[in-house]
């Protein structure tokens, strides 16, 4: 979801003199370049046929509109358009009739290229594979299939180079998907003598960006979404869809005109686009709705739902989701349910439908149907923890225990840091008698996560009515009740247990020495609090591991680190933190304030949560430093004086402040604490050099600066001509920008500083 202000979206179209017959998308691979060639090739090898190439697809699919903002449908395909369930989103998105994706991966005995395609509705995929770095032969073996699939034929593809030729209008092809037309531009006005093909995309990419009416028109039209006057993406729009322009070409006219308040353009724009195809309906009907609720319209957005109700039966994956994810910003999850199953009919492979559909059988308490769609889930996604941990939820709700354990044990397996499904885990095992397992399983689940969650709790107690031939149940409450800091609550619990366990004639040892450990905590858990102190007074540092701080200097980050005890069997299990810095009359003139979760049974604890730091225009003086530390009704309060004096100083800011820049070829650090004994001038002198060392770099790299102290410069000019001045100009931006804990690239860093215009 983004903000309701329409974002630019730059798109790179072939020619829309004729309807579009299909859409090649880059392929995912581990260089995304190599994706974008193959697919280009493969793209310009069909014959006789309107094809938008993988400069194009990457943004294609537009957003409907939605309460608060916009919702692009390909958002919720985990693989994007990668996937069998992604070529049919952009499909029906689009209006085009063939899609074709897939994924290339490099395998031990060569390249193998798995492609997927959309093709009338019907979902296509198959295999080529080709000798290692034969990419032309790859090429070769993939486009007949995919003419096939699109009804042409496929001539014979020109070869490909990337070690030459071939890598700059890759590269520009990649950048232009990605949204970076300008950056693409420079590369193609780089060619010297460039193929007809990447020619022609630097002409039409040239008038885009110049905003006149030749070239490609569909690129004219987003390049002329950031334009100042209105009127441009206007005519640009008009003419995308006058010269062929497939059907998404109206949804996104009528999401411009609607971000700029032009309603009734956005009105025609979205008739047009609902009268030509499904997901046309779908982004009218969700702009109806987003307009009734804006107004505030009751009759308006029953009359607007009615719309979405119409898509039930659309049998289309991409106006199905819309509709769903429209319904959803309506709260309406009858209606978003009922629409999620006819997507999860239409698009079987798609995971989020059966995933959502969980979710919401959750809230109205009908395990049955979670669990019948998670069981779904994890069959399209076996590597999902989160679905199996929710599928062994749904599993224990319905009293199949085993087939709950197992999932939980799935999900463990999947991801060592689960701990939801620790605690579900945890929940099985105690109501199937087996407490010591349990609490195992409770143990390892507050490890992962101290702050007990309250969910599993509230499982505890209604198993202790589901299942009260399981006495563990009662322990295993007092237990988590004890660590969440519940004492009464525990001891309660605690208290029921010691009871079923007399109750029992024949009780079992181990119940019975767990009921002696439950009596004596129940004792303990009644008694007075112990109190808690604060060990010596709290010392100062600059950053959490920078040189103690004794006199501080104005501007300065200080870490406070000090140490909270008790006499007692345990420090509360969680602390509220906070420390101030007063001045001579008693006002505040810094605080911060933190919480900690206490391992259990620490008796004692050193925090260096708290942080200040100092103004710049602090006076030199004596101030006072107050930290507090309170947990369970008990309270700690230490005192300190900080002498302040002298002046801020970068360098105690930056280590402070935990900022290391590194050198770009080597990674080394250019500062560290031992730089605050030497002189300034030292250290920015090992910046300077850093920086003028990498002006080749950066010539090749860096687009000419247009704004601020380097205008007009190329990157290796602005690193070349670098001064002592401008580098303490740029470490005062980072100062100022609040940036903390960061370890960057010095030239990267400054390089991204000096195109910003040297703020």
């Amino acid at each position: 979801m983004v903000r309701r202000t329409l974002i630019t979206f730059l798109i790179a179209l072939v020619s829309w003199a004729a309807a579009v017959d299909a859409v090649v998308h880059p392929f995912r691979s581990q260089d995304p370049v190599v994706g974008v060639a193959v697919a280009e090739r493969i793209a310009s090898s069909l014959v006789d046929a309107a094809v938008l190439g993988p400069e194009v697809a990457p943004m294609l699919v537009a957003p409907v509109v939605v309460p608060g903002g916009f919702l692009n449908p390909l958002a919720v395909a985990p693989d994007g358009a990668f996937d069998l369930s992604g070529v049919a989103l952009v499909a029906g998105g689009t209006g085009v009739p063939v899609v074709v994706s897939g994924v290339l991966t490099i395998e031990d005995d060569g390249l193998r290229l798995d492609l997927v395609g959309a093709v009338d509705g019907a979902l296509r995929r198959t295999t080529v594979r080709a000798p290692m770095g034969d990419l032309d032969l790859l090429v070769a073996r993939a486009a007949p299939r995919v003419a096939w699939w699109a009804g042409v034929t496929a001539r014979a593809a020109r070869p490909l180079d990337l070690a030459g030729d071939d890598q700059a209008p890759a590269r520009a092809r990649a950048l232009i998907g990605a949204g970076f037309p300008s950056e693409a531009l420079e590369l193609l006005e780089g060619l010297t003598e460039p193929h007809p093909i990447d020619a022609r995309l630097r002409d039409d990419l040239r008038a885009a960006l110049a905003g006149t009416a030749d070239g490609d028109p569909a690129l004219a039209a987003m390049v002329a979404l950031s334009a100042s006057d209105p009127e441009v993406p206007d005519r640009a729009f008009a003419r995308w869809r006058a010269e062929g322009g497939p059907p998404v070409a109206d949804v996104w006219a009528g999401a411009w005109a609607r971000g700029i308040g032009d309603d009734a353009a956005a009105d025609r724009a979205f008739a047009a686009a609902a009268a030509s195809y499904p997901f046309g309906r779908a982004a009218q009907a969700a702009d109806r709705v987003t307009a009734a609720l804006d107004a505030d319209d009751a009759a308006a957005v029953a009359a607007a739902r009615q719309d979405l109700v119409g898509l039930l039966d659309a049998g289309e994956p991409a106006a199905l989701l819309a509709a769903a994810l429209v319904a959803g910003a309506l709260e309406d999850d009858d209606l978003e349910d009922a629409l999620l199953a006819s997507l999860g009919r239409s698009a079987p492979f798609l995971v989020y439908p059966f995933e959502r559909r969980s979710f919401l059988a959750f809230a109205r308490d009908d395990a049955l149907t979670a669990a019948q769609t998670l069981a779904i889930a994890v069959e399209l996604d076996p590597d999902s923890d989160l679905y199996w941990t929710n599928l062994g939820w749904s599993w224990y709700l319905l009293g199949f225990l085993e087939r709950s354990e197992e999932a939980s044990l799935r999900a463990i397996e999947l991801d060592p840091g689960q701990y939801i499904a620790r605690f579900n885990l945890g929940l099985v095992r105690v109501v199937t008698d087996r407490l010591e397992a349990a609490l195992g399983d409770y143990r390892e689940a507050i490890r992962l996560d101290p702050d007990v969650d309250r969910e599993a709790i509230a499982d505890l107690v209604a198993a202790e009515v589901d299942y009260p031939e399981a006495v563990g149940v009662s322990y295993a409450l007092g237990f988590l009740r004890d660590r969440a800091g519940l004492r009464e609550e525990a001891a309660e619990a605690y208290e029921r247990y010691v009871e079923r366990v007399a109750a029992q004639p024949d009780a079992a040892g181990a119940d019975a020495a767990r009921a002696r450990e439950a009596e004596a905590r129940i004792v303990a858990l009644r008694a007075p609090l112990p109190p808690i102190e604060i060990l010596d007074p709290p010392t100062l540092s600059l950053g959490r591991r920078g040189p103690a701080v004794e006199t501080a200097q104005p501007g300065d980050p200080l870490t406070v680190t000090f140490e909270v005890a008790t006499p007692g069997d345990a420090l509360p299990r969680r602390l509220e933190l906070a420390v101030e810095l007063l001045g001579a009359d008693g006002e505040t003139l810094v605080a911060d304030a933190a919480a900690v979760d206490v391992p259990t049974g620490a008796i004692g604890y050193v925090l260096d949560l708290l942080e200040i730091e100092l103004p710049e225009t602090l006076a030199g003086g004596d101030y006072t430093l107050v930290v507090v530390a309170t947990g369970d009704g008990q309270e700690a309060r230490a005192t300190r004086e900080v002498p302040v004096a002298g002046a801020p100083d970068r360098l105690r800011r930056l280590v402070g402040r935990g900022l290391v820049p590194t050198t770009l070829e080597t990674g080394q650090n250019l500062i560290s604490a031992r730089d605050l004994g030497v002189a300034p001038s030292t250290v920015w002198a090992r910046w300077l050099e850093e920086l003028r060392g990498a002006a080749a770099l950066a010539e090749e790299a860096l687009p000419v600066a247009t704004s601020g102290r380097f205008a007009d410069m190329s990157g290796g000019e602005v690193f070349a001509s670098v001064s002592e001045a401008d580098v303490l100009d740029f470490v005062d931006h980072l100062l100022e920008s609040g940036a903390n804990r960061s370890t960057f690239v010095l030239a990267d860093a400054f390089a991204q500083w000096a195109l910003d215009g040297a703020p």
